[in-house]
């Protein structure tokens, strides 16, 4: 491991809050998948979320791509992210219901962010539906703005330039 990637992949705790964010172990991947569908299941009588669509295997092949959230040492969220040909993509930020509103997401956006800009990318993007409204709203406080569409009728691209952006961690 480089000292760049030693910056980039860490356990990131805050004892104040009793959150943990750290990359995904293979011993999460059950917990992950219970995340997704308590997530996404409210939304399955609208449309079917890809995030539901994710299996064991296929989270384990790509373990590398996923944060965790523990919240007192219980997993309560997940995100997957990676570089993308240019941009860093984000996509199945997900927390358990019970735990919504208490920062959970923010705080993996903010690590997503924070390692995106330590592998010097300069953009990072999210594919959001357009009738999540709540879900368009969470990530434009946060300065992502609509790009292309992404699927017709159905899905945009949401981008935000880490260059302009700043957040303190």
């Amino acid at each position: 491991m480089t000292m760049a990637d030693a910056d980039i992949d860490m356990t990131v705790a805050d004892a104040d809050t009793g959150i943990t964010v750290a990359d995904a172990a293979e011993a999460d991947v059950p917990e992950i998948l219970a995340v997704l569908a308590a997530a996404y299941a409210p939304f399955t009588t609208e449309f079917r979320p890809t995030a539901l669509k994710q299996s064991p295997d296929a989270i384990r092949r790509d373990l590398s791509s996923w944060l965790v959230l523990r919240h007192e040492g219980r997993l309560t969220s997940c995100v997957k992210h990676y570089p993308d040909n240019g941009p860093h993509t984000f996509s199945f930020l997900a927390t358990m219901p019970g735990h919504r509103r208490r920062g959970h997401g923010s705080a993996l956006v903010d690590e997503v962010l924070r390692r995106a800009r330590a592998r010097g990318c300069q953009e990072v993007q999210i594919v959001l539906r357009r009738t999540l409204t709540r879900n368009i709203a969470f990530f434009e406080k946060w300065g992502f703005r609509r790009g292309a569409p992404f699927l017709p009728d159905t899905h945009d691209v949401y981008e935000l330039g880490l260059e302009a952006h700043s957040w303190a961690r």
